[in-house]
């Protein structure tokens, strides 16, 4: 009886539904990469055209502030931009527009504000346009400030946007 009893268990068993397949485990989501760090410091003018219209540079996460006595005011709006990054819509890239082979860093900033010191002379970056976006490019023993005007934002996809001037900076 016992065994009889075991059988019909067993056979019970095997026909009842086997149980629901447990859902596999979904992988943790990837976790963006965090920004690199804002690029700031003391920079010494080093072109030509950073001596002649700037001056030095010190350079915060908001503020660009030139010797020459002006700044320019805006935070980073992009910190992915890379030196292969194209600067427009078949534009050439960062580093190539920069001059600067090393750039290991780059960020995008917009514009806010142009501030001139009163005993100052009005800075002419972009020959009279309105500079809207600023690219700073650091390599490994200077640092490229590329100035635009236009209403996109430098970028592979942008078609409003005029790269009006370049200056060259080393580490202070």
């Amino acid at each position: 009886m016992r065994v009889l009893i075991l059988a019909l268990a067993l056979t019970l068993a095997a026909c009842a539904e086997p149980p629901a397949p447990q859902p596999e485990a979904s992988p943790a989501p990837e976790a963006a990469a965090p920004a690199p760090p804002a690029i700031i410091g003391a920079f010494t003018a080093m072109s030509t055209t950073a001596m002649g219209v700037t001056g030095d540079l010190d350079v915060t996460p908001d503020v660009l502030s030139f010797a020459k006595g002006f700044r320019i005011e805006g935070g980073r709006i992009d910190a992915s931009l890379g030196p292969n990054t194209d600067l427009s819509a078949g534009g050439g890239t960062i580093a190539d527009g920069s001059g600067n082979t090393s750039v290991t860093d780059v960020e995008l900033r917009r514009v806010e504000n142009v501030r001139v010191a009163a005993d100052a002379r009005d800075p002419t970056f972009c020959g009279g346009e309105t500079v809207t976006h600023v690219i700073l490019a650091r390599g490994a023993e200077a640092l490229s400030v590329l100035v635009f005007s236009g209403a996109d934002a430098p970028g592979p996809n942008a078609h409003d946007t005029q790269l009006c001037g370049i200056y060259n900076y080393f580490p202070a």
